[in-house]
């Protein structure tokens, strides 16, 4: 996998073909491209879980979910918003994206936020082809509360060519704020298939 470099993201940037061109928008400061990757930053909602609203959480359930237990709140970009030690959130950015499709990212912590405690909680994926705000998951790993405020540069973008790719044009496409999570309609898929093993393994174990 080859990393792009600040000229090829510059480039990707510039392209006349729109298919082949890399959309960052707003880019607010050319200084956002770097070495090998694009700063990225806070928009103005976040979702937090409401502690206590869920004794779990089941990809299974019909009635399950993410309003149920999280709540958006809308930040103004003069506004700080609290994040605490061992609280996650999710978080849009500011930005809003359209890749290629060739070419496929992803998130990763700034380091110099990353020392201060804050974690993206997983090395958010973007799919070729992928066009929207991106939702950041964030974790404050520190002991003290992390005041974070819409704008800031708190993430990065790393991106790969990927050949032989289709575009995404999945559930999380096209959205302009951070989406809740939808883990449920995961079951279609994932629960139907262990169903299906376990009633397979239990026939065969009758004959």
């Amino acid at each position: 996998m080859a990393v792009l470099g600040h000229d090829r993201l510059k480039s990707l940037l510039r392209s006349e073909d729109y298919n082949d061109r890399l959309i960052v928008t707003p880019l607010l400061l050319e200084s956002q491209v770097g070495e090998a990757s694009i700063d990225i930053r806070l928009g103005n909602d976040f979702i937090v879980t409401r502690r206590g609203n869920l004794g779990s959480v089941d990809p299974s359930s019909q009635s399950q979910s993410g309003r149920r237990y999280q709540a958006k709140h809308f930040i103004n970009y003069s506004q700080k918003f609290y994040l605490h030690p061992g609280e996650f959130v999710l978080a849009g950015t500011l930005e809003y994206f359209r890749l290629p499709k060739n070419v496929a990212g992803f998130v990763t912590s700034r380091s110099s936020w990353g020392r201060t405690g804050l974690v993206i909680a997983t090395a958010t994926a973007v799919q070729p082809g992928f066009t929207g705000a991106i939702t950041l998951e964030l974790v404050n790993h520190g002991d003290v509360p992390l005041i974070l405020y819409p704008g800031l540069s708190v993430a990065q973008l790393v991106l790969s060519d990927c050949d032989g790719a289709k575009e995404y044009l999945g559930r999380f496409s096209y959205s302009a704020e951070a989406l809740y999570p939808k883990i449920s309609q995961d079951k279609n898929t994932d629960m139907k298939f262990w169903k299906e093993a376990y009633k397979d393994k239990t026939h065969q174990g009758e004959s």
